[in-house]
């Protein structure tokens, strides 16, 4: 009698897990799909097969495309809040004319690690849409606010350049972020893959000394 009770709770547990694994495959393939062709060119039918899932589970997990890309575009905030809030939060352990340095160097690693941000914003930014709005009211903003304030910290010490807290957003934006979404073009030219640790590296410091010095001025 206690077996027969305790089966039909772990098929449950089955299915919910069966279920998350599901989601997460669906959420990946859209995240790709989604900043690499647009919401519009990427299909329900194309996000599944690439998830290697059977057709239909994006209505019966999600209910329609737009909740599966607010899903998709969540996860990825989710990743970026974490990843990045996470060095705005070391860099107050930081000398202050060192912590815009110390943050640029860590944004270009993240763009690195994560270049399908770039490309979702690159997609998404051109249009001023239901899906620009929900990012920049999801994450867009705060981050802005938050990029412009370090800089204007360093700026009001000299150790920035000149500009702009917006210019600097836009500049640090592009440097950080083409040579990892375009990949394949700056391996093509270069010979170098750009996502060798090595060369992560040295980019974020060619990026971090375009901005800051690379040391405390005496």
């Amino acid at each position: 009698m206690n077996s027969a009770r305790r089966a039909p709770t772990a098929n449950c547990v089955n299915k919910l897990r069966d279920a998350q694994t599901t989601k997460k495959k669906l959420v990946h393939a859209a995240l790709l799909a989604f900043s690499t062709r647009g919401y519009d060119a990427a299909s329900t039918r194309s996000i599944e097969t690439a998830a290697g899932v059977k057709r239909g589970l994006i209505n019966h997990h999600y209910g329609s495309k737009q909740a599966l890309w607010q899903a998709a575009a969540d996860h990825m905030m989710s990743i970026t809040e974490q990843d990045l809030g996470g060095a705005l939060e070391n860099i107050k352990q930081i000398d202050d004319h060192l912590k815009l340095r110390f943050f640029v160097h860590a944004y270009v690693t993240f763009c690195a690690k994560h270049p399908e941000l770039n490309r979702l914003m690159i997609q998404e930014g051109m249009d001023n849409n239901w899906r620009l709005q929900w990012l920049l009211e999801r994450s867009v903003r705060p981050w802005y606010r938050q990029v412009c304030c370090v800089f204007n910290r360093a700026k009001d010490l000299g150790a920035a350049p000149k500009m702009d807290a917006h210019h600097f957003y836009y500049i640090l934006t592009g440097a950080a972020t083409l040579v990892f979404s375009n990949a394949s073009e700056a391996e093509a030219l270069s010979g170098q893959n750009p996502l060798d640790p090595q060369r992560i590296e040295a980019h974020a410091d060619a990026v971090a000394n375009l901005f800051t010095p690379s040391e405390k001025p005496l």
